[in-house]
Protein backbone atom coordinates (compact mmCIF):
# COMPACT_ATOMS: atom_id res chain seq x y z
CA UNK A 1 0.00 0.00 0.00
CA UNK A 2 2.89 2.39 0.80
CA UNK A 3 4.29 1.70 -2.66
CA UNK A 4 0.91 2.56 -4.18
CA UNK A 5 0.72 5.90 -2.30
CA UNK A 6 4.27 6.76 -3.33
CA UNK A 7 3.48 5.95 -6.96
CA UNK A 8 0.41 8.23 -6.88
CA UNK A 9 2.42 11.15 -5.51
CA UNK A 10 5.33 10.65 -7.89
CA UNK A 11 3.17 10.22 -10.98
CA UNK A 12 1.18 13.36 -10.10
CA UNK A 13 4.39 15.39 -9.70
CA UNK A 14 5.79 14.07 -12.99
CA UNK A 15 2.59 14.92 -14.85
CA UNK A 16 2.68 18.51 -13.53
CA UNK A 17 6.15 19.08 -15.00
CA UNK A 18 4.78 18.78 -18.51
CA UNK A 19 3.13 22.23 -18.48
CA UNK A 20 -0.56 23.01 -18.41
CA UNK A 21 -1.85 20.33 -20.75
CA UNK A 22 -5.35 19.00 -20.31
CA UNK A 23 -5.85 15.58 -18.78
CA UNK A 24 -8.39 13.07 -20.02
CA UNK A 25 -11.01 13.98 -17.41
CA UNK A 26 -11.00 17.52 -16.05
CA UNK A 27 -7.96 19.21 -17.57
CA UNK A 28 -5.72 20.88 -15.00
CA UNK A 29 -8.45 21.51 -12.44
CA UNK A 30 -6.04 20.34 -9.74
CA UNK A 31 -3.24 22.71 -10.74
CA UNK A 32 -2.31 24.91 -7.77
CA UNK A 33 -1.23 28.53 -8.39
CA UNK A 34 -0.14 31.47 -6.29
CA UNK A 35 -1.74 34.91 -6.08
CA UNK A 36 1.06 36.48 -8.09
CA UNK A 37 2.44 36.07 -11.58
CA UNK A 38 3.94 37.61 -14.68
CA UNK A 39 2.08 40.00 -16.93
CA UNK A 40 3.21 41.07 -20.35
CA UNK A 41 1.50 42.89 -23.19
CA UNK A 42 2.17 44.36 -26.61
CA UNK A 43 0.31 46.02 -29.46
CA UNK A 44 0.11 48.96 -31.84
CA UNK A 45 -0.18 52.65 -30.92
CA UNK A 46 -2.19 55.23 -32.82
CA UNK A 47 -3.15 58.85 -32.23
CA UNK A 48 -6.22 61.01 -32.67
CA UNK A 49 -5.21 64.41 -34.05
CA UNK A 50 -6.65 67.91 -34.03
CA UNK A 51 -8.47 69.43 -36.99
CA UNK A 52 -6.36 71.15 -39.68
CA UNK A 53 -5.41 74.71 -38.80
CA UNK A 54 -6.05 77.33 -41.50
CA UNK A 55 -5.27 81.03 -41.73
CA UNK A 56 -3.97 83.93 -43.80
CA UNK A 57 -0.36 84.76 -44.48
CA UNK A 58 0.97 88.14 -45.52
CA UNK A 59 4.37 88.29 -47.15
CA UNK A 60 4.22 91.97 -48.12
CA UNK A 61 1.70 94.67 -48.93
CA UNK A 62 1.00 93.21 -52.39
CA UNK A 63 1.19 89.42 -52.12
CA UNK A 64 -0.76 87.42 -49.63
CA UNK A 65 -1.95 83.85 -49.22
CA UNK A 66 -3.42 81.06 -47.12
CA UNK A 67 -1.79 78.34 -45.04
CA UNK A 68 -3.10 74.95 -43.93
CA UNK A 69 -1.43 72.89 -41.17
CA UNK A 70 -2.61 69.27 -41.25
CA UNK A 71 -1.57 66.64 -38.65
CA UNK A 72 -1.67 62.94 -39.46
CA UNK A 73 -1.35 59.91 -37.18
CA UNK A 74 1.02 57.04 -37.92
CA UNK A 75 1.17 53.55 -36.42
CA UNK A 76 3.69 52.80 -33.71
CA UNK A 77 4.05 50.01 -31.16
CA UNK A 78 4.53 49.29 -27.47
CA UNK A 79 5.63 46.38 -25.29
CA UNK A 80 5.47 45.96 -21.49
CA UNK A 81 6.58 43.37 -18.93
CA UNK A 82 5.87 43.25 -15.20
CA UNK A 83 4.01 41.49 -12.40
CA UNK A 84 0.36 41.01 -11.43
CA UNK A 85 -0.85 40.58 -7.84
CA UNK A 86 -4.25 39.23 -6.72
CA UNK A 87 -4.60 40.21 -3.02
CA UNK A 88 -6.13 37.66 -0.66
CA UNK A 89 -8.50 40.11 1.02
CA UNK A 90 -12.17 39.59 0.24
CA UNK A 91 -12.85 43.22 -0.50
CA UNK A 92 -16.30 44.77 -0.55
CA UNK A 93 -18.67 42.97 -2.94
CA UNK A 94 -20.82 45.23 -5.12
CA UNK A 95 -24.08 43.39 -5.80
CA UNK A 96 -25.00 45.57 -8.75
CA UNK A 97 -21.78 44.53 -10.46
CA UNK A 98 -22.26 40.79 -10.02
CA UNK A 99 -20.16 40.49 -6.85
CA UNK A 100 -17.23 42.27 -8.43
CA UNK A 101 -15.00 44.23 -6.09
CA UNK A 102 -13.69 47.74 -6.05
CA UNK A 103 -10.23 46.32 -6.74
CA UNK A 104 -9.73 42.70 -7.72
CA UNK A 105 -6.02 42.91 -8.51
CA UNK A 106 -3.25 45.33 -9.39
CA UNK A 107 -0.31 45.11 -11.73
CA UNK A 108 2.75 47.10 -12.66
CA UNK A 109 5.27 47.02 -15.45
CA UNK A 110 8.08 48.65 -17.38
CA UNK A 111 7.75 49.16 -21.12
CA UNK A 112 8.69 50.97 -24.27
CA UNK A 113 6.21 53.01 -26.30
CA UNK A 114 6.70 54.50 -29.75
CA UNK A 115 4.40 57.30 -30.95
CA UNK A 116 4.55 58.40 -34.58
CA UNK A 117 2.87 61.15 -36.58
CA UNK A 118 3.28 63.72 -39.31
CA UNK A 119 2.52 67.43 -39.72
CA UNK A 120 2.21 69.06 -43.15
CA UNK A 121 2.16 72.80 -43.85
CA UNK A 122 0.78 73.98 -47.19
CA UNK A 123 1.39 77.60 -48.29
CA UNK A 124 -0.60 79.03 -51.21
CA UNK A 125 0.55 82.46 -52.36
CA UNK A 126 -2.04 84.72 -53.95
CA UNK A 127 -1.94 88.03 -55.78
CA UNK A 128 -4.14 91.02 -55.10
CA UNK A 129 -6.96 89.41 -57.07
CA UNK A 130 -6.92 86.28 -54.91
CA UNK A 131 -5.38 84.11 -57.59
CA UNK A 132 -2.93 81.38 -56.51
CA UNK A 133 0.31 81.77 -58.39
CA UNK A 134 2.62 79.55 -56.32
CA UNK A 135 2.55 77.04 -53.49
CA UNK A 136 5.00 75.24 -51.23
CA UNK A 137 4.79 72.36 -48.79
CA UNK A 138 6.79 71.37 -45.72
CA UNK A 139 6.65 68.22 -43.57
CA UNK A 140 7.74 67.52 -40.04
CA UNK A 141 7.79 64.07 -38.44
CA UNK A 142 6.70 63.04 -34.97
CA UNK A 143 8.75 59.98 -34.09
CA UNK A 144 9.33 59.55 -30.38
CA UNK A 145 10.23 56.67 -28.08
CA UNK A 146 9.28 56.56 -24.40
CA UNK A 147 10.60 54.29 -21.67
CA UNK A 148 7.84 54.16 -19.07
CA UNK A 149 6.78 52.67 -15.77
CA UNK A 150 3.11 52.07 -14.93
CA UNK A 151 0.94 50.79 -12.06
CA UNK A 152 -2.79 50.02 -12.32
CA UNK A 153 -5.70 48.92 -10.08
CA UNK A 154 -8.20 46.57 -11.79
CA UNK A 155 -11.87 45.78 -11.21
CA UNK A 156 -13.49 42.72 -12.81
CA UNK A 157 -17.10 42.14 -13.87
CA UNK A 158 -17.78 38.47 -14.66
CA UNK A 159 -20.31 37.35 -17.25
CA UNK A 160 -21.33 34.22 -19.12
CA UNK A 161 -21.90 30.67 -17.91
CA UNK A 162 -18.65 28.90 -18.75
CA UNK A 163 -16.42 28.33 -15.73
CA UNK A 164 -12.83 27.34 -15.06
CA UNK A 165 -12.53 25.71 -11.63
CA UNK A 166 -15.64 27.39 -10.13
CA UNK A 167 -14.69 30.79 -11.61
CA UNK A 168 -16.50 32.16 -14.63
CA UNK A 169 -14.30 32.08 -17.70
CA UNK A 170 -15.10 35.53 -19.14
CA UNK A 171 -14.98 38.95 -17.51
CA UNK A 172 -14.77 42.65 -18.23
CA UNK A 173 -11.47 44.08 -16.96
CA UNK A 174 -11.28 47.82 -16.20
CA UNK A 175 -8.43 49.70 -14.57
CA UNK A 176 -7.19 53.13 -13.58
CA UNK A 177 -3.47 53.72 -13.41
CA UNK A 178 -0.52 56.06 -13.35
CA UNK A 179 2.38 56.05 -15.76
CA UNK A 180 5.57 58.07 -16.00
CA UNK A 181 7.16 58.33 -19.45
CA UNK A 182 10.78 59.23 -20.18
CA UNK A 183 11.43 60.33 -23.73
CA UNK A 184 14.57 58.55 -24.88
CA UNK A 185 14.20 59.12 -28.62
CA UNK A 186 13.07 62.02 -30.78
CA UNK A 187 13.53 63.24 -34.32
CA UNK A 188 14.95 66.68 -35.02
CA UNK A 189 12.69 69.52 -33.89
CA UNK A 190 12.27 70.97 -37.35
CA UNK A 191 10.73 70.38 -40.73
CA UNK A 192 12.52 68.39 -43.40
CA UNK A 193 14.42 69.99 -46.31
CA UNK A 194 15.12 73.16 -44.31
CA UNK A 195 11.51 74.37 -44.44
CA UNK A 196 11.22 77.28 -41.99
CA UNK A 197 8.07 79.15 -43.06
CA UNK A 198 6.21 78.23 -39.86
CA UNK A 199 2.80 79.85 -39.57
CA UNK A 200 1.81 79.03 -35.99
CA UNK A 201 3.54 78.71 -32.60
CA UNK A 202 5.25 75.39 -31.99
CA UNK A 203 5.36 73.37 -28.78
CA UNK A 204 7.13 70.09 -28.04
CA UNK A 205 6.78 67.56 -25.25
CA UNK A 206 9.57 67.56 -22.63
CA UNK A 207 12.69 65.48 -23.15
CA UNK A 208 14.27 62.87 -20.88
CA UNK A 209 15.05 65.37 -18.12
CA UNK A 210 11.40 66.30 -17.47
CA UNK A 211 9.32 63.29 -18.48
CA UNK A 212 5.52 63.01 -18.60
CA UNK A 213 3.21 61.95 -15.74
CA UNK A 214 -0.29 60.71 -16.73
CA UNK A 215 -3.47 59.04 -15.53
CA UNK A 216 -4.57 56.21 -17.84
CA UNK A 217 -7.64 53.99 -18.30
CA UNK A 218 -7.71 50.44 -19.63
CA UNK A 219 -10.62 48.23 -20.63
CA UNK A 220 -10.53 44.70 -21.99
CA UNK A 221 -12.27 41.34 -22.18
CA UNK A 222 -10.64 38.69 -20.01
CA UNK A 223 -10.54 35.02 -20.97
CA UNK A 224 -9.40 32.59 -18.30
CA UNK A 225 -7.90 29.56 -20.03
CA UNK A 226 -7.15 27.71 -16.79
CA UNK A 227 -5.97 28.53 -13.28
CA UNK A 228 -2.62 29.84 -14.49
CA UNK A 229 -3.18 31.53 -17.86
CA UNK A 230 -5.38 34.58 -18.54
CA UNK A 231 -5.69 36.48 -21.85
CA UNK A 232 -6.97 40.08 -21.92
CA UNK A 233 -7.26 41.83 -25.29
CA UNK A 234 -8.24 45.46 -24.87
CA UNK A 235 -7.35 49.12 -25.28
CA UNK A 236 -5.50 51.68 -23.14
CA UNK A 237 -6.01 55.45 -23.30
CA UNK A 238 -4.38 58.32 -21.34
CA UNK A 239 -6.94 60.45 -19.48
CA UNK A 240 -5.02 63.50 -18.36
CA UNK A 241 -1.39 64.63 -18.24
CA UNK A 242 -0.54 65.85 -14.74
CA UNK A 243 2.95 67.05 -15.58
CA UNK A 244 3.62 69.10 -17.57
CA UNK A 245 0.12 70.51 -17.04
CA UNK A 246 -1.40 71.90 -20.25
CA UNK A 247 -5.10 71.72 -19.48
CA UNK A 248 -7.42 68.82 -18.79
CA UNK A 249 -6.23 66.58 -21.62
CA UNK A 250 -3.59 63.97 -22.42
CA UNK A 251 -2.39 65.38 -25.74
CA UNK A 252 1.17 65.24 -26.97
CA UNK A 253 2.24 68.54 -28.51
CA UNK A 254 4.51 68.38 -31.52
CA UNK A 255 5.16 71.29 -33.90
CA UNK A 256 1.82 73.15 -34.19
CA UNK A 257 -0.40 70.09 -33.69
CA UNK A 258 -1.62 67.82 -30.89
CA UNK A 259 -1.81 64.02 -30.80
CA UNK A 260 -3.86 61.92 -28.37
CA UNK A 261 -2.24 58.46 -28.36
CA UNK A 262 -4.13 55.25 -27.65
CA UNK A 263 -2.87 51.67 -27.78
CA UNK A 264 -4.56 48.39 -28.59
CA UNK A 265 -3.17 45.70 -26.32
CA UNK A 266 -2.91 41.96 -26.15
CA UNK A 267 -2.21 41.19 -22.50
CA UNK A 268 -1.27 37.87 -20.92
CA UNK A 269 -1.15 37.00 -17.21
CA UNK A 270 0.58 33.81 -16.11
CA UNK A 271 0.27 33.02 -12.40
CA UNK A 272 3.11 31.28 -10.62
CA UNK A 273 2.59 27.56 -10.06
CA UNK A 274 2.59 26.38 -6.44
CA UNK A 275 4.99 23.57 -5.43
CA UNK A 276 3.35 20.17 -6.01
CA UNK A 277 2.30 18.23 -2.93
CA UNK A 278 0.97 14.74 -2.49
CA UNK A 279 -2.80 14.80 -2.98
CA UNK A 280 -2.97 18.25 -4.52
CA UNK A 281 -3.67 16.91 -8.00
CA UNK A 282 -5.44 13.74 -6.89
CA UNK A 283 -9.06 12.92 -7.62
CA UNK A 284 -11.66 12.43 -4.83
CA UNK A 285 -11.22 8.66 -5.29
CA UNK A 286 -7.46 8.99 -4.72
CA UNK A 287 -8.00 10.98 -1.52
CA UNK A 288 -10.52 8.44 -0.20
CA UNK A 289 -8.04 5.63 -0.87
CA UNK A 290 -5.35 7.48 1.07
CA UNK A 291 -7.79 8.10 3.95
CA UNK A 292 -8.61 4.38 4.18
CA UNK A 293 -4.90 3.56 4.19
CA UNK A 294 -4.25 5.86 7.15
CA UNK A 295 -7.19 4.43 9.11
CA UNK A 296 -5.91 0.88 8.60
CA UNK A 297 -2.45 1.82 9.85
Amino acid sequence: MRILIFFLCFSTWAWSQGGFEKSKKKGNDYLQVRNHGYQFSLGPTYSFVNQPLRGDIFENQVDRGDFTITPEAKLGFYAEFGLAHFPKWKGTPIKALGKSRIMDYFDWGIGYRQINGLETTLLENQNALGEIYSSSTGEGQLRTGYLYGSIRAHSLIYFGKKVVVKVRKHFLDQSLGLNYDFQIRQDTLGYQNQFTAYQAPQLFQPNLAAGMFQFNYQIGIGIRLNKAWILIPGVSVPIVTLAPWQGFNANIHWFSSTYWPIQAQFKVIKLFEAPPKCGVYSTPEDREMEKQYRMEN
